[in-house]
């Protein structure tokens, strides 16, 4: 019992993490079960009009509640904190505004003059939660397990990446010969720091926080300025973001983890953890890679 509560509390996609990309998949998905449902019972033209109503309403309930939903209630989903267990609850929220809207629907259509409402309403809820629930649990933990395989053995293979570079000795600079830089504020504030020794850049709303270890010990500086505007100051190919809100140096990785979410990198000097988004773990593992083959070549 504790183990799956363990699972449940497990980081999760929300989605496809970006908007355009989760109107296609709803989009797609909604296509999908109309096209299944004709498929799989018999070609009779009401039954068609009947899986159309029922592919409008899925996108219908799927458009609002995956895009907008986070932007209208962002302390209850916030996709930066979702969980299997939050990923599960949510799509039964889902069904059961499909189950009741859908026979509503239908029963004001006229689809099934033999029946009552509610009857229409008991059918049809009680199908949609029985089968849906099953292949939701089913699903989730299906994708759950290939998601982590794939990130544990990419985080594997960026491990041995690192444990190359360490054993050749070899530390590579951020850039040839390049000084101190200055991160210029939105205000007059600024800071100034050797990118050689940047380990991470959290940011939060228009604010950034910088990391950095000197001879003077572990720095940080806030600044009011977006992680945009610092990544075209630094115009470092090995500065990297990493996250929605973090930015890290690929010299400071020391250490690789992998799970349904993406990835958390160690940090040397630190005993924080920077998370990776699954759309930039790819970027990130590339760049542990170019750090392997010159410390190869040097």
């Amino acid at each position: 019992m504790r183990r799956l509560l363990n699972i449940l509390q497990e980081s999760f996609p929300y989605y496809l993490n970006d908007d355009k990309k989760n109107a296609w998949l709803i989009a797609g998905f909604s296509v999908f079960m109309v096209v299944f449902l004709i498929v799989l019972l018999p070609m009779k033209l009401i039954w068609v009009l009947k899986f159309s109503l029922i592919g409008t309403v899925i996108f219908a309930v799927l458009f609002p509640t995956i895009l907008w939903f986070p932007k209208i209630f962002p302390k209850i989903i916030n996709p930066e904190t979702w969980t299997i267990g939050k990923y599960i609850l949510f799509t039964f929220f889902q069904l059961m505004i499909i189950g009741i809207v859908t026979p509503i629907l239908i029963h004001v259509l006229n689809f099934h003059p033999e029946l009552s409402l509610w009857m229409n309403v008991k059918y049809f809820f009680i199908e949609m939660m029985m089968y849906g629930s099953f292949s939701i649990i089913l699903f989730t933990f299906i994708l759950r397990n290939v998601m982590l395989k794939n990130s544990l053995r990419r985080a594997l293979h960026a491990n041995e990446e690192l444990e190359k570079i360490r054993g050749l000795k070899y530390t590579p600079a951020i850039t040839n010969a390049q000084q101190n830089i200055t991160i210029q504020s939105d205000t007059s504030e600024t800071a100034h720091l050797n990118p050689e020794e940047l380990l991470y850049i959290e940011a939060s709303d228009n604010y950034s926080t910088l990391y950095w270890k000197n001879t003077n010990g572990l720095q940080k500086k806030m600044l009011r300025v977006n992680l945009k505007n610092i990544e075209t100051q630094l115009n470092n190919p090995l500065v990297v973001r990493c996250h929605r809100s973090y930015m890290v140096n690929i010299n400071a990785i020391t250490e690789v983890e992998g799970n349904t979410n993406g990835y958390r990198l160690s940090l040397r000097d630190t005993d924080f953890t920077v998370p990776v988004s699954r759309g930039k773990g790819r970027e990130v593992i590339e760049k542990i890679e170019q750090i392997r083959n010159m410390a190869e070549s040097a």
